[in-house]
C-alpha cells in the first residue's frame, strides 16, 4: 500500500495597512489615503486588536483557495492547475490573525509556495502572503502557529503598555488566547 507524502505550509497574509508597520509594503500616497490614515491613526495604532485591521474586508476560506487556484493557472497554467488540484486543502484560516495552513503533497509544495508568493491582492486590498513555515506534520505548524502568534501578540502588548493603552493591553492576551485555542482545535 502507498502512502501518500503531505506537506503542510503555514502562512500570514499581511496588508499594506496593517498597524504598527508589520510589513515594508509602501502604503499608497495618494491625498483620500493619506487623510483617511491620518484620521485613523488619531484612535489606536493597533487597529482592532493589533492584527487584523478593522477596515479589511473579511476573508472567507473559499476568498482565499480561489484567489490560490487563480494564481497558479497564471503562474503555472494548466500543467500546474492539473497538479495542485487534487491534494491542495486549506486546513486552517483564522480571518482574525490572518494565518492558514495549507497541506499539499509533498511533489508539487513548491508549485503552490510560489503561487502565495505571486498573490498581490485579495478582494480589492494589496497584500503580500508570507510563507511562515514548512512542515510534515500538521501538529508541527499548530506548534509554529501558536509560536509565532504568542511572539507578535507580546509585542503589540509591550507597544501597548508602552503607551499605557490598557483597553488594547486586554484585548491582545484575550486575542492571543483565542488564537491559540482555534490552532489547537485543529484535527489532526
Amino acid at each position: 500500500m502507498v502512502r501518500f507524502k503531505n506537506r503542510y505550509l503555514l502562512f500570514e497574509i499581511v496588508y499594506v495597512d496593517t498597524p504598527l508597520g508589520w510589513t515594508s509594503i509602501p502604503a499608497p500616497t495618494t491625498s483620500a489615503t493619506a487623510s483617511h490614515q491620518s484620521s485613523e491613526s488619531d484612535q489606536s495604532p493597533f487597529g482592532d486588536t493589533g492584527r487584523n485591521n478593522c477596515r479589511l474586508p473579511p476573508l472567507a476560506n473559499k476568498d482565499l483557495i480561489y484567489a490560490l487556484k487563480d494564481s497558479i493557472v497564471e503562474n503555472f497554467g494548466d500543467y500546474g492547475a492539473g497538479l495542485t488540484q487534487r491534494p491542495l486543502t486549506l486546513k486552517y484560516f483564522s480571518p482574525h490573525t490572518n494565518i492558514g495552513i495549507l497541506r499539499i503533497s509533498r511533489e508539487e509544495v513548491h508549485i503552490v509556495w510560489g503561487a502565495l508568493t505571486f498573490i498581490k491582492e485579495l478582494k480589492g486590498k494589496p497584500c503580500i502572503i508570507k510563507v511562515l513555515h514548512t512542515s510534515g506534520t500538521i501538529r508541527n505548524c499548530q506548534l509554529t502557529a501558536v509560536r509565532y502568534d504568542r511572539d507578535r501578540i507580546m509585542f503589540l502588548r509591550n507597544e501597548a503598555q508602552r503607551l499605557k493603552d490598557t483597553q488594547t493591553y486586554t484585548q491582545l492576551g484575550l486575542a492571543f488566547q483565542d488564537s491559540a485555542d482555534e490552532v489547537n482545535a485543529l484535527e489532526l
